[in-house]
C-alpha cells in the first residue's frame, strides 16, 4: 500500500492554522479502498469518506503532526472507522475549530504517544461519534477529549484511556460541552483526571460509563487523580455510572470554584489514603445526587463525602456511604465550611477514629458556616475505636438530623459529640453505643446539642453516659428523649464543670441499670419527667462540687410516675425534687428542697436530710426496723400532708423513727405510727417523735390508732421546755405526770367480752332447761316427764375493766334444744332422766375507752352439744331432793374490730360442765285456793373450760385469753307456788309462779393478755341475782315457762336476761 502526502496551502489564518485537504489524495484514497495519509486537513470544505481512515503522522509535532484537522466551518463525515496514530509533540488525533464538524459513523481508534490530544474541539466546533471509539493518550498533561469555547463532543460507546502524568480523559473548558454514552474512561498515572469540566457553561454529560483513575499524586501537585472534576463554573452530569479511583489523594467526584456535578445512579469506590468519594470545595461548588448513590472508600483519611470552603453536596435520597480506613469519615466538612444534606442516607465507617459525620469550623472566619442535614430514616454506623457517629466542632458548625439511627460499636465512640461552639440538632434520633466510655451524646468546650421529640439513647459499656455536658458553656437540651444505659457507672444524664443539661420527658424511659439517673459534678441539670419509667442502680440524683469548687445543681420535677433511688448531694451542692402524683422510694443525703403534692408519696428507706420540705402528700418510713431520722435543715411546711413513722412502742427510751426540724414548722400534718415490735409500756415525757428547733407553729395531728399490746398511744405536743416538740405517750394527759395511767385499748374489752360470753351463754340450770312442774295425774296417777324441750334466752351485759378505763356492753341470744333419751325409777317416788342437748348462741359487744374515746366492737357466735342427767326424789308431797348434772362441748367464731384498726378473727372452743342439787320443802297448802307452797334451797358448781386460740393481730400484738378454767358457784333459794284455778280443776292445767335469789361467785376474771399485759373484766367475782318467773303446764303435752333475771355485781357489772321455754310431753 502506498502513502500519499497531503498538500497544504498557506493562507491568512483566522485561527492558529487553516490547513486544506488535497483532493488528489482523497481521490486516490477512495480508489484504493481506504484513506491512507499523514493527515486530513479541511479548511472550510466538506468531505465524506466512506472507507476506513488510517493515519499515522509519526513523530511529527505541532500542526503538521495532526491526524485530522478541520477548520473554518469545515465538515468531515467518515462513514467507516478511523485509525489515527500520532507521536509528536502537540500532535492531536483530531482537531477542529471555528464551527467545524466531524461525524464518525463507526468510531474507531485514536492513539497519541506524544503530547497530542485525542480529540480537540474548539470555538463552536463539534465532533460526533456514533460507533465505538477508543482514544488513548500517553503524554503528560494532555486530554484524551478536549472541548472548549462552545465546542461540542458527542461520543456513543467507546473507551478513553490516558496514561500520562496529569492527564485528563474528558475535558470541557470555557463553555465546551461533551456528551458520552456507554463509554469507559480510565487514567493510569498520577495527578490525572478522568473527567474535567471547567469554566462557565462548560458541560460534560455522561451516561452508563465506567470511570477509573489509578494514579496518586506527585509533589509537583497538591492533588491526586480525580474521577470527575467540575471547576470554575463547569458542570458534569453523570448517570448510571461507576467511578473508581486508586491512589493517594484521589477524589472520585470533585467540584471546586463554582463547579456543579449532578449524579444519578452512581457507584463510587476509592482506594488509597486521602481518597475521597465526593468533595465540594469553594463557594458555588455543588454536587447534587438525583438518584442512587453508593460510595465506598478504602484507605486512611479517605472520606466518603467532603465539603470545604462553602461547597455544597446534596446526597438526595437513599445514598449509601461506606469508609473502611482509619480517620476516614463518612461525611467531612472542614476549612471554610460547606453544606451537605440528604434523605435516608446510610453512613458506615470501619476504621479507627472514622466518624460518621465530621464537621470542624474551628478557626473559620465569620460566615464560613458548615452545615450537615440528614432526614428520613438515615443511618450512621461506626465500628472502630474513637469513631463517633457525629463529631462537630467550631462555633459555625450546625448539624441537623431527623429520624435517624446512629450506632457506634467501638470504645470511646460517641453517638453525638458537639464541641467548641458546634451545634447539633436531632429529632426522632435513635443513638446506640457499644463500648466503654462511649456516650450517647456529649457536649464539651462550649458545644450544644438539642435532642427533639421521639429520640432514644441506648448505651452499653462502662461509664457510657447517656447525655454528658462536660464543661463550661456547654448545653444539652433533650425533649421527650428516652435514655437506656446498661454499663457499670453508665449514668443517664451527666453535667460536669459548669456544663448544663435540660431534659423534658413525657411518657418516656430513663433507665440506668448500673448507674445514676442524674449526676452533676459542678454542672447543672434541670429535668422534668412526666409519666416516665425511671430505673437506676440505687441512686436517682448525685449532686457534687467539682475540684474548682463549682457546685452541682440538679432540679428534678416529676409527675405521674413511680421512681426508686436515693438523692445524694454534698453540703455545697443542690438537689431539689418536686413531686406531683409521684411515688418515690429512696433516701436523701443533703438534698435540697423536696416539694410533694397531695397525690405524692415518699417511701423513705433510711435516715435522710433535706434543706426544706413541703409536704402535701405522704412520707412513709418503710424500714421496718425503727431508728431512721429525717432531718430538715430549714423549714417544714405541712399542707395537710401525712407522715408514717415506725416506733418500737414502749417507754420513753423506745427506738423510733424521728423527724428533726432545724428551722420552723407551719401548717397541719397527719401522723400515723406502725408498731415496730413494741409491747407497750408506761411513758413519762413520752417517746420523742418530732423535734423542732425553730418556731413551732405547725400542728402534727394523730391519724388513726397507735397501739401496742394492750395500750393506746397518743401523739401530743410536749410541755414546758419541750413544748416545741411532739411525743408519743401511753399515759393520760398531761405529759410529764408520773401519776398518769396508761391508756388501755378498747379491743381488750372485746376479747374479754367474747371469752366471758363463750363460757357463760350455754350454762343452764335445771329449771332453765326443763321448766319442771311435777304433778300426779289425778285419774291414773301416772307421772308425766319431759321428752323434748326448747329454751330461748336474750340478755344484756355490762362491765368495766379492772382499771376502770373500758366500758363494755353486750347483747346475746341463746337457743337450746334437748330431750330425754332414757329414764329409770326404782320405786314410785324417784325418777332418773338421761338426755341430750345442743344449741346456738351469739353475742355482740361494744367497748369504749373513757380515756381515749376509741371504740371496739366484738362478736362471738357458735354451737354446743352435750348430755345431761337428772334425778328427782319426788316424794308424794312434792318435796325432796333433786340432783342435776350436764357436760357440753362448745365451739365459736370470734371477731374484734377496733376503731381504725384491722378487724381480727380467731376461734375459741372447750368444755363446760355442771352439777346442781337442791331440796324442795313443802311449807304450806291452801286447798280452798288449790295452791301448795314450796321453798327450794339449791347450789350449783360449774366448770368453764372454753378457751380462745392464741392470736397475733395485724399490728403485731400477741393476744391470748384469760379466765378459762373458771369455777362458778351458785347458792340460792327458790320460792314457788303450785296451783290452779277452780275453772281449771280437772283440766290438767297447772301454774307455778316463783321468785329466786342467788349468790354467784367466779374464781377467775375473764380477760385478754396482750403482749404480756392483762386486761380483765371487773365486778363479776361476786354477783347477786334476783329472778322471777312462771312455769306452767298448758295441757298434758305442753309445758311453757319464762322468767326475767337481773344480776348485779360491783364496779358497774350487771346482767339482764329474759328466758322463754317450752317442752312437749310424748
Amino acid at each position: 500500500m502506498s502513502y500519499l502526502n497531503s498538500v497544504k496551502k498557506r493562507k491568512p489564518s483566522i485561527s492558529r492554522f487553516t490547513p486544506r485537504l488535497s483532493f488528489i489524495a482523497i481521490a486516490l484514497g477512495q480508489l484504493l479502498g481506504s484513506a491512507y495519509a499523514q493527515s486530513i486537513i479541511l479548511d472550510g470544505e466538506t468531505s465524506n469518506v466512506d472507507n476506513p481512515v488510517v493515519i499515522n503522522t509519526g513523530s511529527v509535532s505541532g500542526e503538521l503532526g495532526y491526524a485530522i484537522s478541520i477548520s473554518n466551518n469545515g465538515k468531515l463525515v467518515v462513514n467507516d472507522s478511523i485509525d489515527l496514530l500520532t507521536a509528536g509533540s502537540s500532535a492531536h488525533g483530531i482537531i477542529l475549530n471555528n464551527n467545524s464538524t466531524v461525524d464518525l459513523a463507526q468510531g474507531g481508534t485514536i492513539v497519541t504517544n506524544g503530547t497530542g490530544y485525542g480529540l480537540y474541539s474548539d470555538s463552536g466546533a463539534s465532533i460526533t461519534s456514533n460507533g465505538p471509539l477508543s482514544i488513548t493518550t500517553n503524554g503528560r498533561t494532555i486530554y484524551a477529549v478536549y472541548a472548549r469555547d462552545n465546542a461540542e463532543v458527542d461520543l456513543t460507546q467507546g473507551q478513553i484511556l490516558t496514561n500520562g502524568i496529569n492527564g485528563t480523559g474528558i475535558g470541557a473548558l470555557s463553555g465546551g460541552q461533551v456528551t458520552l454514552n456507554n463509554t469507559d474512561i480510565t487514567t493510569t498515572n498520577n495527578n490525572s483526571r478522568a473527567v474535567l469540566s471547567t469554566g462557565q457553561n462548560s458541560l460534560v454529560e455522561i451516561d452508563n460509563a465506567n470511570i477509573s483513575t489509578q494514579g496518586g499524586y506527585t509533589t509537583a501537585y497538591t492533588w491526586g487523580s480525580r474521577g470527575a472534576s467540575a471547576e470554575s463554573g463547569g458542570t458534569i452530569k453523570l448517570s448510571n455510572s461507576k467511578v473508581n479511583t486508586v491512589g493517594q489523594n484521589g477524589f472520585a467526584v470533585y467540584v471546586t470554584t463554582g463547579g456543579i456535578v449532578e449524579l444519578n445512579n452512581i457507584d463510587i469506590e476509592t482506594q488509597g489514603s486521602t481518597g475521597y468519594g465526593v468533595r465540594a470545595s469553594g463557594a458555588g461548588s455543588i454536587v447534587n445526587s438525583l438518584g442512587h448513590l453508593a460510595i465506598n472508600t478504602f484507605g486512611s483519611t479517605a472520606h466518603g463525602v467532603s465539603a470545604t470552603l462553602a461547597g455544597v453536596v446534596n446526597l438526595g435520597s437513599g445514598a449509601q456511604i461506606n469508609t473502611n480506613g482509619s480517620t476516614s469519615n463518612g461525611i467531612n466538612i472542614i476549612a471554610g465550611g460547606g453544606t451537605i444534606s440528604g434523605d435516608a442516607v446510610t453512613l458506615t465507617t470501619g476504621g479507627q477514629a472514622a466518624n460518621g459525620i465530621y464537621v470542624d469550623t474551628v478557626g473559620a472566619i465569620e460566615g464560613e458556616v458548615a452545615q450537615v442535614t440528614l432526614r428520613g430514616n438515615s443511618i450512621i454506623h461506626t465500628t472502630g475505636e474513637t469513631s463517633n457517629g457525629i463529631w462537630g466542632a467550631g462555633p459555625q458548625t450546625l448539624i441537623g438530623i431527623e429520624n435517624i439511627n446512629i450506632a457506634t460499636d467501638g470504645t470511646v465512640s460517641y453517638a453525638i459529640n458537639a464541641q467548641r461552639g458546634a451545634k447539633v440538632i436531632a429529632t426522632q434520633a435513635t443513638l446506640s453505643t457499644l463500648g466503654d466510655n462511649s456516650y450517647g451524646a456529649v457536649a464539651n468546650l462550649g458545644g450544644q446539642i438539642d435532642l427533639g421529640t421521639g429520640s432514644v439513647i441506648h448505651t452499653q459499656g462502662e461509664k457510657a453516659y447517656g447525655l454528658w455536658a462536660a464543661d463550661e458553656k456547654t448545653q444539652i437540651n433533650a425533649s421527650d428523649t428516652s435514655i437506656f444505659t446498661s454499663g457499670l457507672g453508665a449514668d443517664s444524664v451527666v453535667a460536669t464543670q459548669q456544663g448544663r443539661v435540660t431534659l423534658n420527658q413525657h411518657s418516656g424511659q430513663l433507665v440506668s441499670t448500673q448507674g445514676t439517673n442524674f449526676s452533676a459534678t459542678g454542672g447543672t441539670i434541670h429535668a422534668t419527667l412526666e409519666g416516665s419509667e425511671v430505673r437506676n442502680s440505687g441512686l436517682l440524683i448525685s449532686s457534687l462540687a467539682d475540684a474548682d469548687g463549682h457546685q452541682g445543681y440538679v432540679t428534678l420535677q416529676t409527675r405521674n410516675l413511680s421512681v426508686k433511688g436515693d438523692i445524694f448531694a454534698d453540703t455545697t451542692s443542690i438537689a431539689d425534687l418536686s413531686m406531683q402524683n409521684v411515688q418515690w422510694t429512696g433516701a436523701a443525703t443533703s438534698a435540697g428542697k423536696i416539694d410533694m403534692d397531695s397525690l405524692s408519696r415518699w417511701d423513705l428507706t433510711r435516715s435522710s436530710d433535706v434543706a426544706n420540705l413541703s409536704n402535701s402528700g405522704l412520707i412513709n418510713f418503710i424500714n421496718p426496723i425503727a431508728g431512721d431520722v429525717l432531718v430538715v435543715h430549714g423549714d417544714y411546711v405541712g399542707n395537710n400532708g401525712h407522715i408514717v413513722f415506725n416506733t418500737q412502742l414502749g417507754d420513753d427510751n423506745s427506738l423510733t423513727d424521728k423527724m428533726v426540724i432545724e428551722g420552723s414548722t407551719s401548717g397541719i400534718t397527719q401522723v400515723s405510727i406502725n408498731n415496730a415490735g413494741g409491747l407497750g409500756a408506761k411513758t413519762l415525757n413520752g417517746i420523742e417523735l418530732i423535734q423542732v428547733n425553730g418556731q413551732s407553729d405547725g400542728d402534727f395531728v394523730q391519724s388513726g390508732r397507735i397501739v401496742a399490746g394492750a395500750y393506746d398511744y397518743n401523739l401530743m405536743r410536749g410541755v414546758g421546755s419541750n413544748d416545741a416538740n411532739w411525743y408519743l405517750t401511753s399515759t393520760r394527759t398531761p405529759i410529764d405526770s408520773a401519776t398518769s395511767s396508761m391508756t388501755e385499748r378498747p379491743e381488750a374489752g372485746g376479747y374479754a367480752a367474747n371469752l366471758a360470753a363463750a363460757n357463760n351463754m350455754f350454762v343452764t340450770r335445771l329449771h332453765d332447761r326443763l321448766g319442771e312442774t311435777q304433778y300426779m295425774d289425778a285419774l291414773t296417777g301416772e307421772k308425766k316427764v319431759t321428752s323434748m324441750w326448747l329454751r330461748n334466752e336474750g340478755g344484756h351485759n355490762r362491765f368495766r375493766d379492772t382499771q376502770n378505763q373500758l366500758s363494755t356492753q353486750s347483747n346475746r341470744y341463746v337457743l337450746q334444744l334437748g330431750g330425754d333419751i332414757a329414764q329409770w325409777s326404782n320405786d314410785d317416788q324417784n325418777r332418773l332422766h338421761l338426755g341430750i342437748m345442743g344449741g346456738y348462741a351469739n353475742s355482740k359487744s361494744r367497748t369504749e375507752s373513757r380515756y381515749s374515746g376509741y371504740r371496739a366492737r366484738a362478736s362471738v357466735d357458735g354451737y354446743s352439744a352435750g348430755i345431761y342427767g337428772t334425778w328427782y326424789a319426788n316424794e308424794a308431797d312434792k318435796s325432796g331432793w333433786h340432783v342435776d348434772s350436764w357436760a357440753q362441748y362448745s365451739w365459736f367464731n370470734n371477731t374484734v374490730d377496733g376503731q381504725n384498726l384491722t378487724a381480727e378473727a380467731y376461734n375459741s372452743n372447750g368444755v363446760t360442765a355442771s352439777i346442781e342439787s337442791g331440796y324442795t320443802f313443802k311449807i304450806g297448802e291452801n286447798t280452798a285456793k288449790n295452791a301448795t307452797y314450796f321453798i327450794q334451797p339449791k347450789a350449783q358448781v360449774t366448770w368453764m373450760g372454753v378457751k380462745a386460740d392464741s392470736h397475733k393481730e395485724a399490728n403485731g400484738t400477741n393476744v391470748s385469753g384469760e379466765g378459762d378454767g373458771n369455777i362458778q358457784t351458785r347458792l340460792g333459794v327458790k320460792a314457788f307456788m303450785n296451783g290452779y284455778s277452780n275453772q281449771d280443776k280437772g283440766q290438767d292445767r297447772v301454774f307455778q309462779p316463783f321468785v329466786e335469789a342467788n349468790w354467784i361467785h367466779n374464781t377467775k376474771k375473764f380477760g385478754a393478755n396482750m403482749d404480756g399485759i392483762s386486761v380483765k373484766q371487773d365486778g363479776a367475782a361476786n354477783i347477786g341475782e334476783l329472778k322471777v318467773g312462771v312455769e306452767s303446764q298448758i295441757n298434758k303435752q305442753v309445758n311453757l315457762w319464762g322468767n326475767v333475771g337481773q344480776q348485779i355485781g360491783n364496779k358497774g357489772y350487771s346482767d339482764t336476761a329474759v328466758m322463754l321455754g317450752a317442752k312437749y310431753n310424748f
